[in-house]
């Protein structure tokens, strides 16, 4: 039985080659659509507001902001 080397990816799963610039319109749009996701799905009660503090970190970073950034939500 082979292995695959190919990718197998259905889409792209790395960011936009504007993600390099963290402050880009394009990074932070989906910076700030992916907060507005998890947030609702925290206020219909998928999570509590402690896993939101998680995920928020976790996006911070994702896209590359720092926690004390103008852009991030803060805590």
């Amino acid at each position: 039985m082979a292995t695959k080397t190919g990718n197998t990816a259905a889409g792209p799963v790395m960011l936009r080659p504007d993600s390099q610039n963290k402050y880009a319109p394009g990074n932070l749009i989906l910076y700030r659509t992916s907060l507005a996701l998890y947030r609702n799905l925290m206020d219909e009660g998928i999570f509590d507001e402690e896993e939101y503090c998680h995920i928020r970190t976790i996006l911070t970073q994702k896209y590359g902001l720092s926690s004390d950034s103008i852009f991030a939500e803060c805590a």
